[in-house]
């Protein structure tokens, strides 16, 4: 492995990050040195505002326009600011050109926020004007960080990051795993995100080359995450963004793959994106990717787009518009031979229990999440095992309580005798954010889970508080209850 560094050892990033430290190459530093807009004018490609923010030319400005904006720097600036490793050490590593008296960074650099403050190796985004590379390797996405967010992050001996990328996912998995490994079929990330272990000095993460999931031959994992080229197109161009797969398929394989390399209870977590085709169910299309894996599966579907909305939103990555000939025509057309009518894209969230006791579900989940949310998705699975555990009779007999980030919105419009409640949404205010509209008997119903008295108990006071029949009320509130347990917004009381 030593012969695809960057840098002949590691001492030697371990070096170039005592060099960024010492010149405040942090998240925070960049915003406030670069604006609040830094990264809109990166993928916009708007450098002149980046430009005037970093004139000073001090060291923090050179690395700045080195590793972040990605423009040239006079020879000289560029010796002092990387002082006192030689330039000629990044450029022997492939990391800076030299030409005449400039110096230009081959990679970027991108600070992470706290409380890890890691720096985290990628190519330059397209908007340089230079051609993409077959093999450019993304750096810090919105989608990586949504993934980021989301995955559950519990004291687990070994996580397993397939196709890592820049590594990203494996550093965060670090941070709670005993040991990582964290794979690419792509080499240029292999190296990339062995750089980014060594600049943030991680050494329990293990890099290794290879497709799906030959790198880890038979060795298991409680976690799996993967932020895979889940694009459906006919292209086959960018390993970032096209699977060597049609359709769906590099999804669908991967949801039925993971599950050997999991522990028992272990969870895989991935975003991806599936065909709506005409005629067929996209739900129950989706379900039939898990029968018979042992798994529960929870599908969180973030957008819907239609094929030319999709087909748009990736060539904009890669090509301006003025070069969608003939491509955009092609990924069309794909998409009509094979009846698709939509492509969704979204969060699986894989549990593995061993039995053929599971359970699916698909949400439409298009709301905003406030991150990070891997605790709520990992206590879905638990509240799935606690409904299953209390039927009807046996539920009445437990204590509940109101999640401590639920809250009532009511609505009212003035009458002539004051004021008249026109409806009622009961939110939530962290994590996966569902909300839903309730009428004044559940909201009642939420307000009296307090953690000391019995659902039945609840049940009858709230019958009671209305003359309403208690067995009418438990029939009509029992699946409405359920519901909000299955979402997170009542938690069983533990004693």
């Amino acid at each position: 492995m030593d012969a695809v560094r960057f840098f002949h050892d590691p001492d030697t990033a371990r070096q170039v990050r005592g060099v960024l430290d010492d010149a405040g190459f942090t998240l925070d530093a960049l915003t406030e040195r670069l604006g609040p807009q830094v990264f809109a004018h990166l993928s916009g490609g708007e450098l002149a505002p980046l430009h005037r923010a970093t004139r000073a030319a001090d060291a923090l400005d050179t690395l700045l326009r080195l590793f972040v904006i990605g423009v040239p720097v006079s020879l000289a600036s560029a010796r002092k600011a990387l002082a006192p490793v030689p330039v000629e050490m990044f450029v022997t590593g492939g990391v800076v050109s030299v030409n005449g008296d400039e110096a230009e960074s081959l990679i970027g650099l991108r600070p992470l926020g706290r409380p890890e403050h890691w720096v985290v190796a990628h190519d330059f985004a397209p908007t340089r004007g230079r051609p993409i590379a077959t093999d450019h390797v993304l750096g810090v996405s919105a989608s990586t960080m949504a993934l980021a967010g989301a995955t559950i992050r519990r004291p687990i001996r070994a996580a397993f990051d397939l196709g890592t990328g820049c590594g990203v996912q494996a550093l965060y998995a670090s941070s709670h795993s005993e040991r990582v490994v964290a794979s690419d079929l792509n080499q240029r990330a292999v190296r990339l995100s062995m750089l980014t272990m060594e600049l943030n000095g991680v050494t329990s993460v293990s890099v290794r080359s290879g497709n799906l999931f030959e790198p880890v031959g038979q060795e298991t994992f409680e976690l799996i995450v993967a932020n895979p080229p889940f694009v459906i197109s006919p292209s086959q161009q960018y390993l970032f963004r096209d699977a060597q797969a049609p359709l769906d398929e590099l999804c669908h394989t991967l949801v039925r793959s993971a599950p050997t390399y999991l522990v028992h209870g272990g969870h895989c977590q991935l975003l991806a994106s599936w065909a709506h085709v005409k005629g067929e169910n996209w739900r129950d299309r989706l379900a039939g990717w898990f029968d018979g894996t042992g798994c529960d599966a929870l599908v969180l579907a973030r957008e819907t787009l239609d094929p030319g909305a999709h087909a748009a939103s990736w060539l904009r990555q890669t090509e301006p518009a003025a070069r969608w000939d003939p491509e955009y025509d092609e990924w069309m057309t794909y998409y009509e031979r094979h009846r698709i009518e939509a492509i969704g894209l979204g969060l699986i969230t894989l549990r593995k229990r061993g039995d053929d006791h599971t359970w699916f579900r698909a949400e439409e989940a298009t709301q905003d999440f406030v991150m990070p949310c891997g605790d709520q998705l990992g206590a879905a699975f638990e509240l799935v095992d606690f409904l299953d555990a209390h039927a009807d009779e046996k539920l009445s007999e437990a204590v509940l309580r109101a999640a401590p980030d639920v809250i009532l919105d009511e609505r009212a419009q003035p009458t002539a005798g004051g004021w008249s409640v026109t409806d009622r949404v009961l939110r939530q205010t962290a994590g996966l954010c569902w909300e839903g509209e309730i009428d004044e008997v559940v909201a009642a119903i939420v307000a009296a889970c307090d953690g000391r008295a019995s659902l039945g108990t609840v049940f009858r006071d709230a019958a009671h508080a209305v003359d309403a029949d208690p067995s009418t009320l438990v029939r009509a509130a029992l699946p409405v209850v359920r519901r909000l347990v299955e979402q997170g917004f009542l938690l069983p009381e533990v004693r």
